[in-house]
Order: structure tokens, then C-alpha cells, then sequence
């Protein structure tokens, strides 16, 4: 078979074979990474402080690579600006979100109808259980956090509910929203608060440049805890395309097996060729010994078969004994 393997002709197939088997490998790799394409894993990097500007970008939406990223701001809270978001959950209990209008002090200033004014940040300082919103606290102060994407509106239930304990409810923290409720421009994205401390005061951050665990907002207690936003991760796997990537190595294996399968056939029908000889000339019954036969004009004689061909009868003729 080497040598049968050796010959021009079938180097020439096993070489399309071979640009096959590489391009279904190939495609095989494609679908074995799209299989993981939308794992999202924690990067130590976005837990590092850094300042708002890096990330809060004016009339700029927040890109996938600086979602949940930790920033510090100066600045002062907008004194009765709060308002709950329901359906927020802190350890598995259900309760509020408490999102209040933050200026930082350092912030863009932006002309509306003449008048000049800064543009806020919209800020979850705390979770709540109950519907109590606390006063913001007074004068300057510093905050830090991850920053999470930005929610669309959606109606609130309990706010339209006449048995609500508190009106000033909303169903998602949507800029869109609030940047009307406030009457201010605003970045398009959250700051989630996990640490708070008068501007007289640094921030509680580890030589790490994260901030340390225990930190705490101002006025905190039992009902008042920060909000201890965590990275999003994603670890699940796409089976449909690891399904895809065995099967295009299926079609590499058979491509392979497709050009040895030829070779041999090839092999066997030069070794024993009347095994693979078809007729599908005019041939003839022997009326004595009901024998087909056919006669070839190559060799200017006549041939018997070992058993009759399955052909149409319009193929065959009776005739005495071939001599």
C-alpha cells in the first residue's frame, strides 16, 4: 500500500486531505473558544481605588471593561435628594437601595437654559430593610465604590400603591430617571458606596489600594449598612459549541478516512479486478446450460459469467451454445 501511497495522484489527495483536516481543526478551536467567550472572571485590578474621572466619563456610557470598578470622590450630597430602590438584596434579605444626588467637588460644570451647575453622580450609599430614608449627611465628604452599569426605567408597583409606605420609591436606579427627579445632569452609571467618611477623614483603603472590609458609611446601623457591590462573574460554558467543535473533528477524522479508504480500494481493484468488473454491454443466455455470457470485441471472444447479472431483459438474448 506504500507504494500505491507514493504515487503522485494520491500525494496530490492526501494533500487536500491534509488542507481539510487542518481547516476542520481550525474551525473545531473557533467554536472550543466561542464555548467560553462570555465567561467573565474577577480582575484584581478593578478592585483597586482610583479616582471617579478615570471612570465616570460626561455624556460617555459605561464600557464593559470598567464595569465594577472602585473609584473615590470628593464632594457633598444634595440634602433631601433620596429615594428608595425596591428589591435590592443584602446577604438573602430582601430591601432598599437608598440613591441620593452626590456632587463631586471637582465636578464638570454644564450650562442649562443660562444657569451654570455641576454634573452628579448618582450614588447607592446604603441598604436599608425598612422604607425610612435617613438625612444625608452634611459638609463635605468622601465616598468610594464600585461602579455598576446603569438599570433601564421600569415603573414601580409600591409606588403607585396607596397603602406605600414611603412614595419616594422607584423601581430600578436609572439615570434617566433621576437626572429628571434632580433636575441635573448626571453620569451614566452608578456608584454603589462602600465606604463614607467626613472630608476631615482618609478613606479606610489597604496598602493594597482596596478598601478594607470593614468600612462603614456615616450614620451607620443595623438598618444602614454600605453597599458592598461585588464583581460580576460568569463561569458557565456553552455546550452547544463544545458540541460543534467535537463534531468538526468528526469531519477531520472522515477526511483522513475518506482518502486511505480510496487508496485501498484503489489497491484492491489492481490486485483482483475482476472482483470490481461491471458489464454493462448487451450479453447472452446459453439455451443448453443457462449460462450469461457476453462477447468482447478487445479480445475478439466470448466470456461466460460466474452467475447471471441482475440486468434489464432487454439486454439479453437467447443464442446456442457459444463455441
Amino acid at each position: 500500500m506504500l507504494k500505491q501511497a507514493l504515487k503522485p495522484r494520491w500525494i496530490g489527495l492526501l494533500l487536500v486531505a491534509l488542507a481539510l483536516v487542518s481547516g476542520f481543526v481550525m474551525l473545531s478551536m473557533w467554536q472550543l473558544n466561542s464555548s467560553t467567550l462570555g465567561r467573565v472572571n474577577a480582575d484584581p485590578a478593578k478592585d483597586r481605588v482610583r479616582p471617579y474621572t478615570e471612570v465616570l466619563k460626561a455624556n460617555e456610557p459605561l464600557i464593559q471593561t470598567q464595569v465594577d470598578t472602585v473609584v473615590e470622590a470628593e464632594g457633598t450630597y444634595v440634602q433631601g435628594s433620596s429615594y428608595l430602590i425596591e428589591n435590592r438584596l443584602e446577604n438573602g434579605a430582601h430591601g432598599y437601595w437608598i440613591v441620593s444626588e452626590f456632587v463631586p467637588k471637582d465636578a464638570q460644570k454644564v450650562s442649562i437654559d443660562g444657569k451654570q451647575t455641576q454634573r452628579a453622580i448618582a450614588v447607592a450609599r446604603a441598604w436599608s430593610r425598612t422604607t425610612e430614608i435617613p438625612q444625608e449627611p452634611q459638609g463635605t465628604v468622601k465616598i468610594a465604590g464600585r461602579v455598576v452599569s446603569n438599570e433601564p426605567a421600569v415603573a414601580s408597583q409600591s409606588r403607585h400603591d396607596e397603602d406605600a409606605a414611603n412614595p419616594r420609591t422607584l423601581a430600578s436606579t436609572s439615570t434617566a430617571q433621576l437626572t429628571n427627579l434632580w433636575e441635573r445632569p448626571l453620569y451614566s452609571s452608578i456608584l454603589t458606596v462602600a465606604a463614607e467618611v467626613p472630608a476631615s477623614q482618609s478613606l479606610p483603603v489597604t496598602v493594597e489600594k482596596t478598601i478594607d472590609e470593614s468600612s462603614t458609611i456615616i450614620g451607620q446601623n443595623q438598618d444602614l449598612t454600605p453597599v458592598r457591590a461585588a464583581q460580576v462573574e460568569d463561569h458557565d460554558i456553552n455546550w452547544l459549541n463544545i458540541f460543534y467543535s467535537l463534531e468538526w473533528l468528526v469531519f477531520a477524522g472522515f477526511a483522513l478516512y475518506l482518502w486511505w479508504r480510496m487508496l485501498k480500494d484503489s489497491l484492491d481493484k489492481e490486485s483482483d479486478p475482476a472482483q470490481y468488473f461491471e458489464y454493462t454491454g448487451e450479453y447472452f443466455i446459453d439455451e443448453e446450460t443457462g449460462r450469461a455470457y457476453y462477447f468482447d470485441p478487445a479480445d475478439q471472444q466470448y466470456y461466460f459469467f460466474d452467475t447471471v447479472p441482475d440486468m434489464p431483459s432487454s439486454t439479453t438474448t437467447s443464442r446456442p451454445t457459444a463455441q
